[in-house]
């Protein structure tokens, strides 16, 4: 609308997400199994890279999705969000394949201390910072993905710092500037008068 905006970030939780010393072995997706999501792409990915890869969610893509995946792909249905925060907080990375508005996952991803291996486009761009908190890959294909999934090292992230970036996404924070862009606009509006 070629007018100057401010964009105040969705809230997320981040205190309910806590950092593991002890990273297993699997890689996580999260999410509802819907077309748009892509899980496909991290279905071939790891079906080609025989690595764990654990799924929680579920949807119209599940029928689809288990005969697409091989013994190495888990699909773990609808947990209770302690226990989803638990395998987060051990996963190697959050893969995220799809395009999204913003992409709260990969910040509780994040919030955890795990990175985050995202397509990017859409949301991810503003909330992963590449090679610091994850990795991108550029072309939403599963060949992509794996590529990505092949260099990634998780032992070149650091938790802590990860950890601390997604903060500034925290609900507190969201309060606190809705609270400040609706003062800002009460008094422009009082001395526009």
């Amino acid at each position: 609308y070629r007018r100057s905006s401010t964009v105040i970030y969705p809230p997320v939780p981040t205190e309910q997400f806590h950092l593991n010393t002890k990273q297993d072995n699997f890689f996580f997706f999260f999410s509802r199994l819907r077309p748009y999501k892509r899980v496909d792409i991290a279905i071939k990915a790891f079906n080609a890279l025989r690595l764990p890869l654990y799924i929680i969610g579920s949807g119209e893509e599940m029928p689809r999705l288990r005969r697409l995946a091989k013994a190495n792909i888990s699909f773990l249905g609808e947990l209770s969000d302690t226990e989803r925060n638990r395998y987060l907080a051990r996963c190697q990375a959050l893969i995220h394949p799809q395009e999204e508005d913003f992409g709260i996952t990969a910040v509780e991803a994040m919030a955890s201390g795990r990175p985050v291996i995202a397509y990017h486009q859409g949301g991810a761009c503003e909330s992963v910072i590449d090679n610091v908190t994850g990795l991108f890959f550029d072309e939403q294909v599963w060949e992509s993905l794996a590529d990505t999934v092949i260099r990634f090292r998780a032992n070149q992230f650091d938790p802590q710092q990860i950890r601390r970036h997604a903060e500034q996404f925290d609900s507190a924070l969201f309060r606190q500037k809705i609270s400040d862009l609706i003062q800002e606009v009460r008094t422009y509006d009082q001395t526009s008068r």
